[in-house]
């Protein structure tokens, strides 16, 4: 099987449990991103697309159905962000592909106004994030290794190596939402609750 297929797979396991468990959660999941939001994707990053991410993104398209965008008087938009929306560990959302590309154009920038490459590199790409702080999960397609690993990022601090692949997120992830615990993984000490239909990760 390849790391698509075994991604496309865990992934189907975490939607099936939170469709089950925390349908509020469920609800916050968009469709499957079409061809013409991938094409959108693909151009506004500087870097290949992983075939995992992308059937990933092909199946649910983030988990920001919920959010909302208003305009701001004198231009610009005001985001809203649902708390149905945080599904992962860490109170981080799903970005889909319009978050990955405002992500990923603003860090860059970032990068580039303070004058430091290690900052943001055009090769990362954030597939999760928190809705109120710079912390979240980026995908390194040029780090050499195929499949790509993940990389954390937060506050104050360079990314550093995470996880090996996308599939090590998500298969341990899905065992833990199906069984309550999944020992000696990334996510051994995760801890989650559901209320009111919605999961819940204390961080």
């Amino acid at each position: 099987m390849s790391e698509a297929d075994e991604v496309v797979s865990a992934w189907q396991r975490i939607a099936d449990w939170l469709h089950e468990h925390a349908p509020s959660s469920a609800e916050a999941l968009r469709p499957g991103a079409s061809d013409e939001e991938i094409a959108a994707l693909k151009r506004s990053v500087e870097c290949d697309i992983p075939p995992a991410l992308e059937m990933w993104l092909r199946v649910n398209n983030g988990s920001t159905a919920k959010d909302v965008r208003r305009p701001i008087p004198g231009g610009g938009i005001s985001l809203h962000p649902h708390p149905d929306s945080l599904i992962f560990p860490g109170g981080m959302k799903f970005l889909g592909c319009k978050e990955i590309i405002v992500h990923y154009v603003d860090y860059l920038r970032i990068a580039q106004d303070i004058g430091d490459t290690e900052y943001w590199k055009p090769s990362w790409i954030p597939i999760a994030a928190q809705n109120d702080a710079p912390y979240g999960i980026i995908l390194d397609t040029q780090s050499g290794y195929n499949p790509p690993p993940l990389l954390r990022f937060s506050e104050g601090d360079y990314p550093s190596f995470y996880l090996p692949s996308l599939c090590a997120f998500l298969q341990p992830l899905a065992g833990l939402l199906e069984t309550g615990e999944e020992p000696g993984s990334a996510v051994e000490f995760d801890r989650y609750f559901v209320a009111d239909g919605r999961i819940h990760w204390p961080y």
